[in-house]
């Protein structure tokens, strides 16, 4: 009975009680050591146990009966400092009239007791319960039980100074915990800040429940402390303080000047000011007193040590989502089936274990992929109807919404404006588009921005010289529906799109060179402000804005690289006529340059209606030479070497003449594509090669010593001088972290292995390397690798993976134009037939694959090595085999491939 009273934290019963077990010799049943009884505070850190007497000990919580002194079991006992009295019951409690005796009932419903165990531990009526737990519910104006466990919590009656314990397991943050303890070790205040919903409160539990002291924690919850209410008297509830108010603080002083003394401080975000001011006093006067603090701000008193919680590393995310999700819905497990849709929630929830805990108990009505889904509506989906979570921790938006209505007007307005930017983004960027006077001045954006950064509402990460800063997406959301609500949302994302759709062409020529790596990162970093700017231009219908980015990149996208949504954005932008102006022009060759990577035709046609486009006088002879150029390229992607050659041979005369640099490099490597033979293709790219190392663009050089080992791979040549070019080349790319590039490094390696003789090495480099062209669009360089995945299959006997792979490769070929890719795959196609017993068959592949190649400039036409196919095949078919190759010329690939 004595520990069940001590567990219920009713300690004066306990003390009642044990007087009666005293026996003549002093001895206490409690024993805290053999020869005192001892009575304490109960923590859940500790057991009352007598292996284990030194933790118990805390000076303010302590009286001893020495043996032999006098102890009258009849007289009572004065109540200790943890009774309920008329102070002790919070100011808004005595206000709706509760008594001392309700505030002990309540505190005992807190603690989930049913009114037999209240009333055994008050030593009153089953009745007397009842007619309290009725009072109560009257006094506060709930209905229901459940409320007044929500009422303790509210009211800061339940669990005074003991630290919970939670239901649940603490999944992850070891590194943090190791670090926390370690702070918390070598400095008197530490503070742990980070956005609503990080878990500041579960770390910091979880670290004063692992760390080894003498003397227990206590815990000071400030949650239900309204902001104008003294924080002292929270601290002395929390310590079991009772003075009145004038000599509260110096009480304070007093118990803790004397011993060591832990404290957890827990919620001070807002009621940051008179926390600090009283944690100042008291860690100044009192040398032996420590305090581990949460909230969403510094504190500010000197000599804290900060550390900023961040979200759950993605395994750990998966982790938590995972063990809460197997607590809602025991039969689940995460493996391959679900093991990506989890990770995509704990993506999209940025790693808050808040939202991952709600979210995980969806599962009981939705399936991980389905939840997934409905995450676009994340404040409604997760919310926590049950019971073991309380005021703000009940819904995602609740919690954010603390964090909001703490902040000042003009803290809020640059709080929601930020909301605009989908990813991160730089001080700099932030105070261009969020600046708006008189609204928001600069010097309001200098003033408040650091203000936000204070309270956990933007995180930041520093990288090189460059601090990024950004809304995590479930605070991003809730900012951006305030903003929508305040009417500003349309305003902002047009500044947000103005300011990003103009700076794109305005970095074109760092971009070609004269800072290259600055222009890379910017459009990197940038890159889901563009996206974000590009659908902005296109759902309002600005398509001249739209083409104003595109266009004015232009020619930068060979530098840049493709991406997929870049050709989603042409399709919708085609739909509609180009602008009649300059503008069009640049729209016309900019789109003809992109498709070029996906349907030469397409890109041939748009190419010549530049042309048409660039001939009226008022546009310039620049203009007319970009135009030119573009057909060129376009020619020859589209197998039409000659007349390609002759318009880049224009276009290298007019560049020079405008004295035009970078354009005039490209078009050189243009007209080396387009070469007669090997020697004037090598000669054309080290030109361009040279030419674009002179002016800074280490990306377009990389790209052209690509091209070197790539033309003489094609025909088998220069096999030293392949690796040179290729190592330069990655490294190039490596160094102005080119993606594209880089892969385009990768696949000529590829290449190189089959040209080695090692096809199997090949398949598994091709392999790799087609999800990363299936994502940048690259169809030409995923119809490449297709070819050498199914190459290796078909050296490996795999003939119907092979041929799966093989016929994919043409398909793809055939929509970018790509004759050579067409002949290669048509040529290994025949090989998987005849092995499959089909050479009738294997010869119309074979001779269509000799006609496709027949189209192409005799210094372009692949080297098939069919002088031991076409002998199988005229053993196999005898006088059928050349009616046969002759079908096949006759057939276009589509005719032969399957449907």
């Amino acid at each position: 009975m004595l520990r069940h009273l001590v567990d219920r934290e009713v300690p004066h019963l306990a003390l009642r009680l044990s007087h009666q077990l005293l026996n003549s010799e002093g001895h206490a049943v409690l024993l805290v050591d053999a020869r005192t009884l001892t009575w304490c505070r109960p923590c859940p850190l500790v057991s009352i146990h007598s292996s284990a007497p030194r933790r118990l000990l805390h000076p303010c919580s302590v009286r001893k009966f020495e043996p032999g002194s006098e102890v009258d079991p009849g007289k009572p006992v004065p109540d200790p400092w943890w009774v309920p009295d008329a102070e002790k019951v919070p100011s808004r409690l005595r206000a709706a009239g509760v008594t001392r005796r309700e505030a002990d009932v309540l505190r005992l419903v807190g603690g989930r007791l049913q009114n037999r165990e209240i009333a055994e531990a008050l030593h009153v009526s089953e009745r007397t319960v009842e007619s309290h737990v009725s009072s109560l519910l009257r006094k506060l104006g709930v209905t229901q039980r459940r409320m007044l466990v929500d009422a303790a919590d509210e009211f800061a009656v339940r669990r005074r100074g003991v630290l919970r314990q939670p239901l649940s397991s603490f999944v992850g943050r070891e590194q943090e915990t190791v670090q926390v303890a370690s702070l918390v070790q070598r400095h008197r205040l530490v503070t742990l800040t980070g956005p609503p919903g990080v878990g500041k409160t579960r770390l910091a539990l979880h670290v004063a429940g692992t760390l080894p002291h003498p003397a227990t924690w206590v815990l000071v919850d400030l949650a239900s402390t309204a902001p104008d209410d003294p924080v002292t008297r929270v601290f002395a509830d929390s310590l079991g303080v009772a003075a009145d108010e004038r000599r509260l603080l110096s009480q304070l002083r007093d118990v803790l000047a004397h011993g060591d003394h832990w404290l957890l401080v827990d919620n001070c975000e807002h009621v940051a000011e008179s926390t600090s001011r009283l944690l100042d006093e008291l860690l100044g006067t009192c040398t032996s007193l420590h305090v581990l603090a949460t909230g969403h701000t510094p504190l500010g008193v000197a000599g804290e040590a900060l550390y900023d919680v961040a979200p759950l590393q993605p395994s750990e995310a998966e982790r938590l989502f995972a063990d809460r999700a197997a607590k809602a819905l025991p039969s689940f497990t995460l493996d391959d089936r679900n093991s990506d849709d989890v990770a995509a929630i704990c993506r999209k929830l940025d790693g808050l274990p808040l939202a991952i805990e709600l979210a995980a108990a969806r599962l009981r009505a939705f399936s991980p992929s389905e939840l997934f889904v409905r995450l676009q509506d994340r404040f409604a989906l997760l919310a926590d109807t049950g019971r073991g979570a309380t005021g703000r921790h009940r819904t995602l938006e609740a919690a954010i919404r603390w964090s909001y209505e703490l902040l000042d007007e003009d803290e809020r307005v640059l709080f929601e404006r930020c909301s605009v930017f989908p990813g991160s983004f730089d001080f700099d960027t932030a105070d261009a588009v969020v600046s708006d006077p008189p609204a928001i001045t600069h010097d309001d954006v200098v003033r408040v921005f650091p203000r936000l950064l204070d309270r956990s509402l933007l995180s930041s990460r520093r990288d090189g010289p460059t601090t990024e800063y950004r809304l995590l997406d479930s605070i991003r959301h809730f900012a951006q529906s305030r903003l929508e609500e305040r009417g500003g949302l349309a305003a902002m994302r047009e500044r947000h799109a103005v300011h990003h759709l103009q700076g794109g062409p305005a970095r074109l020529a760092d971009l070609q060179g004269r800072d290259q790596a600055g222009a890379l990162r910017w459009f990197e970093q940038r890159w889901p402000d563009i996206r974000a700017a590009v659908h902005w231009a296109l759902d309002t219908g600005n398509l001249d804005a739209a083409w104003t980015f595109i266009s004015g990149v232009g020619t930068g996208w060979e530098i840049l690289g493709a991406r997929g949504e870049l050709f989603d954005w042409l399709d919708r932008l085609l739909e509609h006529p180009l602008p009649h102006s300059r503008l069009g022009v640049q729209a016309a060759v900019t789109a003809s340059l992109l498709r070029c990577y996906q349907d030469t035709g397409a890109a041939l046609e748009t190419a010549r209606h530049g042309v048409e486009l660039a001939a009226g006088p008022a546009l310039g002879e620049h203009t007319r030479s970009l135009a030119t150029m573009a057909v060129g390229w376009a020619l020859m992607y589209d197998g039409q070497a000659e007349p390609a050659r002759e318009q880049f041979h224009r276009a290298v005369d007019e560049f020079r003449g405008h004295g035009d640099d970078w354009h005039l490099a490209f078009s050189l490597e243009g007209l080396a594509l387009a070469g007669r033979d090997l020697d004037d293709t090598l000669d054309h790219l080290r030109q361009a090669a040279d030419a674009f190392g002179r002016i800074g663009d280490l990306v377009k050089r990389s790209n052209c010593l690509i091209q070197m080992a790539s033309r003489c791979i094609d025909v088998g040549s220069q096999p030293d001088h392949i690796e040179t070019w290729l190592t330069e080349a990655r490294d190039l790319a490596e160094s102005t972290q080119s993606n594209h590039e880089r892969l385009h490094a990768e696949v000529c390696l590829a290449r190189l292995e089959q040209l080695r003789g090692r096809p199997a090495a090949a398949g598994a480099a091709f392999e790799t390397l087609l999800p990363e062209f299936r994502r940048i669009g690259d169809l030409r360089c995923l119809s490449r690798c297709l070819n050498g995945v199914g190459m290796a299959a078909l050296h490996a006997g795999a003939y119907d993976i092979a041929a799966e792979n093989l016929a994919d490769s043409v398909r793809i070929a055939q929509s970018t134009g790509d004759r050579r890719e067409i002949a290669q795959g048509l040529r290994l196609l025949a090989e998987c037939a005849l092995a499959g017993g089909g050479p009738h068959r294997a010869a119309l592949l074979l001779g269509c694959a000799e006609g496709v190649a027949g189209q192409l400039d005799p210094g372009r036409r692949p080297v098939l090595d069919t002088e031991h196919l076409l002998s199988l095949l005229r053993n196999s078919l005898g006088e059928s085999f050349e009616l046969a190759m002759s079908q096949g010329r006759a057939s276009t690939p589509a005719d032969l491939l399957p449907s």
